[in-house]
């Protein structure tokens, strides 16, 4: 693992005070490249990247905060799978299962290949409006169909494979993966 993804919870300054030593550490005393956003990228004097940069680049990806910031790092990565380190700093982190002060040992682990991947599915969703298509996104954990604040009851046609699975009439629905939701 060479080049190593950073994501760190954006507008936190823990996250980026940590994002930094960890920076420092990876590449001073095991020579890995570092592939970060602009907001750690800058005190670092290093190159910025985007999260579709980094998960397309990455060897491994560390975020740095908690769910929802692994969440949407999760969204970017299309294709090709990237093993994702959650680092929980201070939340319930369900995702983000590693303590700050278990950081430097557990990616001491990692980088000498000591680790077991936890393969999780992911579902591919597309929205249609009026045979349309309006939006398309990876998620990892769930998705929730609703028509919005005012809770109206909806039509919704729900195909799986391209097999009609049901039509239905609810103010909602929600998909959701193994992992589930974390809120």
């Amino acid at each position: 693992m060479q080049n190593i993804g950073i994501i760190i919870k954006r507008n936190n300054q823990r996250a980026l005070e940590i994002g930094i030593k960890l920076s420092d550490w990876l590449t001073k005393k095991c020579s890995r490249q570092i592939l970060c956003e602009a907001e750690l990228a800058e005190p670092l004097k290093i190159p910025g990247f985007s999260k579709n940069d980094i998960t397309n680049r990455a060897d491994l990806i560390v975020v740095l905060g908690g769910d929802g910031t692994l969440l949407s790092i999760a969204r970017h990565i299309k294709g090709n799978s990237r093993p994702i380190l959650g680092v929980n700093l201070g939340g319930l982190g369900f995702l983000t299962a590693i303590t700050l002060d278990e950081l430097f040992q557990v990616m001491s682990e990692v980088l000498a290949g000591n680790f077991t991947l936890s393969p999780r599915m992911v579902l591919n969703v597309s929205l249609y409006r009026d045979g349309r298509r309006i939006s398309y996104h990876n998620v990892l954990n769930d998705v929730v169909i609703s028509r919005g604040v005012m809770a109206r009851i909806i039509d919704l046609k729900t195909v799986i494979d391209d097999n009609l699975v049901n039509t239905f009439k609810s103010d909602g629905l929600i998909f959701s993966t193994p992992t589930g939701s974390t809120g």
